[in-house]
């Protein structure tokens, strides 16, 4: 005869114990993934939007055949119906707000596109010209959270195209990636 106590049914502690460390582990993995990815996704959307904003208030230069001075501070960047170097800018005629974590920088090198090296800055002066750009060559740049991933819209004489850079070392050296 068979004996009954045989017959093993069920995990041992130990077993269970493995199985739930390893869980934990891969599930840590997951969570330091998902994080880096929601950075990389903002800081992506954070220079599209200062792109786009840039390319709306060119139009509007245009549109209004005026100069327009655009500054960037904090996480806010705004449009003035006058020229930057203006005593009083007045009342914002448009305005854009970085999402939460994301903010403008300046004195950091924007990638190496234009003819000579350019820092990142906090205003530029919109002139309307007939079949041209109004955006003069320059760089505004921003940075996501106190992370290392930045963003850089750039207007060269050549073209206007946005950039992002993930763990920025302070320089333009480096791979920047156009969107």
């Amino acid at each position: 005869m068979l004996n009954a106590c045989s017959k093993k049914s069920g995990f041992t502690l130990v077993e269970a114990l493995v199985v739930v460390a390893i869980m934990g582990i891969l599930s840590g993995l997951g969570v330091a993934s998902l994080r880096g990815a929601v950075a990389n996704s903002r800081i992506k959307d954070a220079g599209i939007n200062v792109t786009a904003y840039m390319e709306r208030s060119a139009n509007e230069a245009t549109r209004l055949n005026e100069k327009l001075c655009v500054v960037a501070s904090g996480s806010t960047i705004k449009t003035y119906k006058a020229e930057c170097s203006a005593s009083k800018l007045g009342n914002p005629i448009d305005q854009m707000t970085l999402d939460v974590g994301s903010e403008f920088v300046t004195g950091k090198a924007c990638p190496d596109l234009t003819e000579k090296k350019t820092n990142a800055s906090t205003q530029m002066t919109l002139t309307p010209k007939i079949g041209v750009s109004p955006i003069p060559p320059g760089c505004f740049m921003v940075r996501y959270g106190s992370t290392d991933k930045y963003a850089a819209s750039i207007k060269s004489s050549k073209k206007f195209a946005m950039y992002y850079k993930l763990n920025y070392d302070g320089g333009a050296a480096g791979s920047w990636f156009e969107f």
